[in-house]
């Protein structure tokens, strides 16, 4: 078995893609990564845009390992240390449908209907999802809608590392007396 880790571009890559096919959109200016380089906000009052934020949260359940050496060949076992990241994933949504875009990711993801490509990859949805968060923000003196909305998923994780097997060692016995 490969190593498995997803690096933030294809977890930013990945869901990217699962939110433009929620949102039934092509255009890839509707869902952006991160935030616009040129400025805030840097596009129209009445668009309707995506942004999705990918970090990794602390938890109990990060801190579990597990570490195997499955044998590789006759002079080599594989290092496995296999572990669970905790992926938060934040969207902010903006424009005059920003509450309806992120109620829609949340149920989409809710309803499970992206769960095996979300398995391909190794995330899964901890389902204690919140509603997503109205929250309008003033800008050069204008009220702009924005709504928030953040899941997290668990990322199965193993790293793998060649070690050779000791094939010798020398040993001295020193007496003494009692």
């Amino acid at each position: 078995m490969a190593e498995t880790n997803l690096t933030i571009t294809e977890l930013e890559d990945t869901f990217s893609t699962i939110t433009s096919q929620i949102l039934g959109t092509l255009d890839e200016s509707r869902v952006r990564i991160g935030w616009p380089r040129e400025g805030a906000p840097a596009w129209k009052i009445d668009e309707d845009i995506a942004f999705i934020l990918v970090a990794f949260d602390d938890d109990p359940y990060t801190r579990q390992t597990e570490t195997t050496y499955p044998a590789l060949d006759q002079f080599n076992a594989n290092q496995s240390v296999a572990y669970t990241r905790v992926v938060r994933v934040s969207w902010t949504f903006y424009g005059p449908s920003s509450f309806e875009d992120a109620d829609k990711v949340r149920v989409e993801f809710l309803r499970q209907n992206f769960k095996d490509t979300l398995k391909a990859k190794n995330l899964f949805l901890i389902t204690d999802t919140p509603m997503p968060s109205r929250m309008p923000e003033l800008f050069n003196g204008r009220w702009w809608n924005r709504t928030s909305l953040y899941m997290r998923f668990n990322e199965k994780v193993d790293r793998r590392l060649t070690v050779p097997y000791l094939q010798s060692a020398n040993v001295n016995v020193i007496g003494g007396a009692l």
